[in-house]
């Protein structure tokens, strides 16, 4: 069994396959993407994932996108593409990797912002030590953060609604964190965490801690507050799938590329204890094949849009 990634520009100039493989859309940041240069240093998760069945998914993920503009057209306007126009694949998932990027910049925020919109606190408002380490963090700040994570995936929801309303969005955690001054290309990127935990003036002996404390929030937050306001979502529980790098490293350490990407062999390690068997289980219902039976009406013309010339040849060669 395969899984197959295309781009867009292989969607809409007909190089994909979905007579013989499941259609799936995915869309996120670096870890359905890359995290590194060359790509194959890191690879992605998505890459690594293993449904029982070949899959074909066609990836809008890159690096540095955020969850809460995942589902706005005018940010991403060929994944809306996809979603609506009509002779697009009867998506049966969509796959999301989302919301590292949205906490980073949340992280980076000082003493500036309110302390409902950050999540740090800085020395003035720690907690008592007995808090453990949750004294460093804003549990205001937090909920804040939930509240605009959900309200992204209450759009991608509608987005979903509108022409595939059968359709499974499947997301992850991620996984146990290290944070430290382990950038991704020679320092071009990251590193995304040390410096707004060094910035707040928390002692580096406390970073690991907090990022497993985040980590387990985010879990709790897309198992308890996600779940139970839509339907068709599965969470993969990535947390504990490989080993943590050791602190105070700069390069590559254990499971990790940097600072916040695996290995390639890591995300192949994650995907086999953490994903594939609940991924096996909920794709056993799906099936390969065809052309969504939908016409999103254009919204200056009040006409459905013309499909591009693949896909109208693909359109009468293929039924549900």
């Amino acid at each position: 069994m395969t899984t197959t990634i295309y781009s867009h520009q292989d969607l809409m100039e007909d190089r994909t396959d979905f007579n013989s493989s499941v259609p799936v859309i995915a869309h996120g940041d670096s870890w359905g993407s890359f995290g590194s240069l060359p790509p194959w240093i890191t690879g992605s998760l998505f890459n690594a994932l293993d449904f029982g069945k070949n899959v074909a998914v066609v990836n809008y993920a890159m690096p540095g996108q955020q969850l809460r503009d995942l589902a706005d057209p005018r940010k991403f306007s060929k994944f809306h593409l996809a979603m609506t126009l009509r002779g697009m694949p009867d998506w049966r998932a969509m796959l999301i990797s989302g919301g590292g990027n949205d906490l980073v910049e949340w992280l980076r925020r000082g003493e500036g912002h309110d302390i409902a919109q950050r999540i740090l606190r800085f020395p003035k408002e720690w907690l008592p030590a007995d808090q453990g380490p949750t004294r460093y963090l804003s549990q205001a700040g937090w909920a804040s953060l939930c509240e605009e994570l959900l309200a992204a995936y209450v759009a991608l929801d509608a987005l979903r609604d509108q022409n595939f309303a059968g359709m499974d969005i499947v997301t992850h955690v991620y996984d146990y964190m290290t944070p430290r001054f382990a950038p991704a290309v020679n320092g071009v990127a990251g590193p995304w965490l040390a410096p707004g935990l060094l910035a707040a003036g928390i002692p580096d002996g406390d970073w690991p801690a907090i990022a497993r404390v985040l980590v387990d929030w985010f879990f709790d937050f897309l198992e308890h507050r996600v779940k139970t306001r839509i339907g068709g979502f599965l969470v993969l529980d990535t947390r504990g799938g490989t080993t943590p790098a050791d602190p105070r490293t700069t390069g590559v350490s254990k499971d990790w590329a940097n600072e916040i990407h695996l290995t390639a062999a890591g995300y192949r390690k994650l995907a086999k204890t953490k994903c594939n068997p609940a991924l096996k289980a909920r794709a056993a219902a799906w099936t390969a094949g065809a052309i969504a039976e939908i016409a999103e009406i254009a919204p200056d013309s009040g006409k459905a849009p013309a499909q591009p010339p693949a896909l109208r040849r693909r359109s009468r060669s293929m039924k549900r």
